[in-house]
């Protein structure tokens, strides 16, 4: 689901530019149909009635009214599969046509003596406007979809990197009164030799006061269980290769040659591949 920043900054702001511009698409459709009838009464030899053109452009008038209403669930559409995604997509269309007909038929009431059927209103906007709203919404809906999902990526990715900087690079190796700090990047693997756990770097081999397991919890992901008594620095992995019973010799840089248990093979075979 869509973090709630992701959410907040794609709200549609009613005083900034966003209504503004679905304001202008609107009116630049409504303005392009009508010169469009124009053209076509034109061409055919035929009388333009203003009036008339302009009523039957009230379906460009719900797309607005539909942006508005609608603009604080948008983000639900990210979290939607493409079953609800059709279910949607079918009943705004057929919202659309419903909503944009009665506009025209009561429109065409208050201002004409006799008004447009609602049945002929109805049939007009489905064989004139039905591939529009549907081509309208439907790239919509893939518009907003897209743009969540990329939006909580951003987060998620920002979230990441502020959690790497605040993060601890080094590992506090304690060992009677000597406290040495051992960054993570030297570290190659680190075994458990009972009582102590032992820390290998390129240079030197540090005994520590703990367990594999509460040691495991201070390190990050770059650090991969590959047996119950060893963890090894996956950035350090330079080839590994079958002993033919399901387990694996593991060799690092630096010459150090690690066993990996067919128990952890598979987490670190998808390390591995990414």
């Amino acid at each position: 689901m869509i973090t709630g920043a992701a959410h907040r900054e794609l709200q549609p702001n009613f005083r900034g530019e966003p209504i503004y511009s679905v304001g202008a698409v609107i009116l630049s459709g409504i303005v392009l149909t009508i010169i469009q009838d124009y053209l076509f009464t034109v061409r055919h030899n035929t009388s333009f009635v203003f009036y008339e053109s302009l009523l039957f452009k009230c379906v460009w008038v719900v797309f607005g009214l539909a942006y508005m209403f609608s603009n604080k669930y948008f983000y639900k559409i990210e979290g939607m599969n493409n079953q609800k995604l059709v279910l949607l997509l079918g009943t705004l269309i057929a919202s659309h046509t419903c909503i944009t007909s009665v506009m025209v038929w009561w429109i065409s009431w208050i201002f004409k003596e006799q008004g447009y059927g609602i049945a002929k209103i109805i049939a007009f906007t489905l064989s004139n406007d039905s591939a529009k709203i549907l081509l309208v919404y439907l790239l919509s809906i893939l518009f907003i979809k897209k743009s969540y999902a990329q939006k909580a990526k951003q987060d998620e990715s920002k979230a990441i990197r502020l959690r790497s900087k605040t993060q601890v690079k080094s590992l506090q190796i304690n060992n009677g009164k000597q406290c040495n700090l051992v960054n993570f990047e030297s570290i190659y693997c680190i075994k458990a030799d009972s009582p102590y756990v032992i820390v290998h770097t390129s240079d030197n081999s540090f005994l520590h006061t703990s367990s594999l397991k509460k040691l495991a919890e201070k390190l990050d992901s770059r650090f991969v269980k590959i047996h119950r008594s060893c963890i090894v620095n996956m950035d350090k992995v330079t080839s590994y290769k079958s002993r033919l019973n399901g387990d694996y010799d593991v060799s690092l840089s630096g010459d150090i040659q690690v066993r990996l248990s067919r128990n952890y093979a598979k987490e670190f075979k998808e390390v591995i591949e990414g």
